[in-house]
């Protein structure tokens, strides 16, 4: 028997290569950067769901099924949390992104306002997306869960007025206040530092030109990528179920819906006899994953430094079967009118679990390289930041040089 979906295994194929392309992006790190927990965030739920969604497309492309309990659970209870985490995590490096454009400080001064960020970003990353997909769906839950020819396992939440208020809204919700709150501050801080370092330099750098660009596509993933999958998603929901109804009540009941509550399979053939729109909403729903994913490849997996990890992690996996390599040629010292995007210096740790930097640079924008023979050259900018103790040194005369904070991997 062939499989019920036509493009088949394109869906599957594309689910591999995303969720190995964020692999690569956790295993070498690069997205360790000051915003590096949201991108953590959906990283590793991206990850989860393409390789479930994978998985799920291969056992259930040419029936419905109702089998694998246990795993369908965990894949239904995985779609709600990527589904709230992909907004979430993009507010989180938004807000991120525009603390350091606007110079404040990414490492709070006080202990209480660390404690504040900590529990904003771990609340919009990981407490937001359990409470939705946890006492949220529950109280929307028709069903266990529900199989669907050629895609597998999904969620099965009611349509009614509170579960677009309970799960759908803050697909919405949170892309608005990214767009709203800082998306326009982040462009116009980093439009201004930008025209600013090209006049200082009197040359338009091209390697200032490329981060830039980068940095600006990672603020504006809600606008390219998010928002509008979840304001399509959300309009194709809502015109499914006014369709298929006279009216979407505003709650179904307790009862009603938690009596007859055992999982269930959905045909091919009926996913088509529900009319186009339906049928574009579980493509789109399903396909939104994969495409976020390789665009945060394309952000973060194609940069000068990670191609250089790739080539250190080939030339290793050659040594150990006695195969050399030729060594790569050293990097040249950064030249003066040159910005240093380098790498992260070695006495520049990073905290992980915090997503912000032990040490911290100066206000201002992108440090410019200081020639070994230049003295003269001691006072240079960066691109936004935050000044800890220990994050400056002193010359003889009293003058302070202020350490950087490189964006190489963006």
């Amino acid at each position: 028997m062939g499989a019920a979906d036509p493009s088949y295994p394109l869906y599957p194929v594309a689910s591999v290569l995303s969720s190995a392309m964020l692999l690569v992006i956790l295993m070498t790190s690069f997205a360790r950067q000051n915003w590096n927990l949201g991108v953590t965030f959906l990283c590793i739920w991206l990850f989860l769901e393409n390789l479930v969604h994978a998985v799920s497309a291969i056992i259930w492309s040419d029936n419905a099924e109702v089998k694998l309990f246990v795993y369908c659970d965990i894949v239904s209870h995985i779609q709600l949390i990527t589904y709230i985490v992909k907004p979430a995590a993009t507010l989180i490096i938004t807000r991120r992104l525009y603390l350091i454009a606007s110079l404040q400080s990414v490492d709070m001064p006080s202990k209480a306002a660390r404690r504040w960020n900590a529990c904003v970003e771990w609340g919009l990353g990981l407490l937001l997306p359990l409470l939705v997909a946890g006492p949220f769906y529950y109280i929307n839950q028709g069903a266990r869960f529900e199989i669907l020819e050629g895609f597998g396992c999904s969620a099965s939440s009611s349509r009614s007025i509170l579960s677009f208020l309970t799960m759908d809204s803050w697909t919405i919700i949170l892309p608005l206040v990214s767009m709203i709150m800082y998306y326009p501050r982040v462009a116009r801080l980093l439009y201004r530092q930008s025209r600013d370092i090209n006049s200082f330099l009197g040359v338009n750098n091209a390697a200032l030109r490329d981060n830039y660009l980068r940095i600006l596509a990672l603020a504006s993933i809600d606008i390219l990528l998010t928002f509008p999958i979840a304001i399509v998603n959300l309009a194709l929901i809502i015109i499914s179920s006014v369709a298929s109804q006279d009216s979407v009540p505003f709650y179904w009941g307790w009862k009603l819906l938690h009596t007859q509550w055992g999982p269930y399979g959905v045909p091919y053939a009926a996913l088509e006899s529900e009319g186009a729109t339906y049928k574009a909403q579980s493509f789109f729903s399903y396909w939104s994953s994969p495409v976020l994913a390789f665009a945060i490849f394309g952000l973060f997996g194609l940069t000068s430094t990670a191609r250089s990890s790739y080539w250190s992690v080939l030339c290793t996996i050659c040594s150990v079967f006695g195969w050399h390599s030729p060594s790569p040629r050293s990097r040249k010292d950064a030249s003066l009118g040159e910005i240093e995007f380098g790498s992260r210096p070695h006495d520049l740790s990073l905290d992980f679990e915090k997503g912000s930097p032990s040490r911290s640079f100066g206000p201002g924008m992108p440090m410019i390289s200081e020639a070994s023979d230049n003295e003269s050259m001691k006072h240079a900018v960066a691109l936004g930041g935050h000044t800890t103790q220990g994050s400056s040194t002193s010359d003889a005369d009293g003058s302070r040089k202020e350490d950087t904070l490189p964006f190489h991997a963006l």
